[in-house]
C-alpha cells in the first residue's frame, strides 16, 4: 500500500522579498488592489507584510499599513495558512480585509467588533462612461484646509500636504465652500491601478449628482495612469452602487472589512476547544 504524499508544513516568512508577495497578490489584482499599491516602491516604507509557505510556494499572505493609526491590513490565501499568519501577528487591534472564506481563519485569533459585507468594484479604459455635470477643482495641498473643513477635524492625521501631492482629488465649490469632493486612496503606476475612495457631499447638496461627478472626475484621471481603477462601497448601499454601474464600474469580488481586536490568550484557548 502506497503512503499518501506528506504536505509541506506551513512556514510564516516574515522576510519574503516585495516581488515575491507582489505576484502572489497579482493572482487576484483588483482584490488585491490596496496592497499592490502599497508595495510600490513610492508607498513600501509604510508598509509591512506577512508570506505563509507551504515548501517554496505562497499560499497566503498579508499586508499591514504601518503609517496609518488605523492599522488597515489585507490578508487572502489558503485558510491554514492565514490562520497562522494571524496567530504571528502581535498588533492590538486591526482594521481587517479578507475574503469571506478567510473570516473564520482571522477570528481564531482576533474578534471582529463589527462586519462589513463590501463590494469591490473596478473600471478600466474601455468601461468607463464619464459623467460630469458641474464645475469642478482639482485639489492640490494648498487646499488642505477645505477638505479637513469638508470631511473633520479627526481626518488630519490622514490628510496631509504630502498625501494631496500624491494623490488625484477633485471637489466641488459653491459660494467659496468646498460642497463635495473625492480622490484616490492609494496609487501606483507600477502596478497599473488605483482606489478610488472619501467620496463625500454635504448633507445639504446632496441629491444633485455632485458625487457622480467628483468620482467621475477622479476616475477619469486615475485611468489616464493606470490600466485598473478600483473602489469599494457596502454590499447595502444600493444608490451608490447604481452610481458607480453608470460610471462603468462592475463588481469584481465581495469582501469582508471590520474592526477586529486580539483576542486574549484565554478566548483562543477557548475557540480552539470549541472547534473540536
Amino acid at each position: 500500500m502506497t503512503a499518501a504524499p506528506l504536505v509541506p508544513q506551513i512556514r510564516i516568512d516574515e522576510r519574503a522579498p516585495a516581488s515575491d508577495v507582489r505576484a502572489f497578490f497579482e493572482r487576484d489584482r483588483l482584490l488585491s488592489a490596496y496592497a499592490l499599491a502599497d508595495l510600490d516602491p513610492r508607498n513600501i516604507d509604510t508598509a509591512r507584510w506577512w508570506a505563509a509557505r507551504r515548501g517554496r510556494d505562497i499560499v497566503a499572505a498579508a499586508l499591514l499599513v504601518e503609517i496609518l493609526p488605523f492599522r488597515p491590513c489585507f490578508a487572502m490565501g489558503e485558510a491554514e495558512a492565514l490562520a497562522a499568519i494571524f496567530r504571528d501577528l502581535r498588533e492590538p487591534r486591526l482594521i481587517v480585509a479578507t475574503p469571506p472564506r478567510g473570516r473564520l481563519a482571522v477570528e481564531q485569533t482576533y474578534r471582529f467588533e463589527r462586519v462589513d459585507v463590501m463590494r469591490r468594484m473596478a473600471t478600466d479604459r474601455r468601461a468607463f462612461a464619464p459623467r460630469v455635470t458641474h464645475t469642478l477643482t482639482r485639489l492640490h495641498p494648498e487646499h488642505l484646509e477645505d477638505l479637513l473643513e469638508l470631511y473633520g477635524e479627526a481626518s488630519r492625521a490622514y490628510f496631509t500636504p504630502d498625501r494631496l501631492a500624491r494623490e488625484i482629488y477633485f471637489g466641488i465649490y459653491d459660494d467659496g465652500r468646498l460642497a463635495a469632493a473625492a480622490g484616490t486612496h492609494v496609487r501606483s503606476a507600477a502596478a497599473g491601478i488605483a482606489a478610488v475612495g472619501n467620496v463625500l457631499t454635504r448633507l445639504p447638496y446632496r441629491d444633485r449628482g455632485m458625487a457622480t461627478s467628483v468620482t467621475s472626475a477622479v476616475t477619469g484621471s486615475a485611468l489616464a495612469e493606470h490600466r485598473d481603477v478600483v473602489l469599494n462601497v457596502r454590499q447595502d448601499n444600493a444608490s451608490a452602487i447604481s452610481v458607480y454601474e453608470r460610471l462603468g464600474y462592475r463588481t469584481h469580488a465581495t469582501f469582508i472589512e471590520g474592526p477586529a481586536v486580539r483576542r486574549a490568550p484565554w478566548e483562543r484557548i477557548t475557540n480552539i476547544w470549541r472547534r473540536q
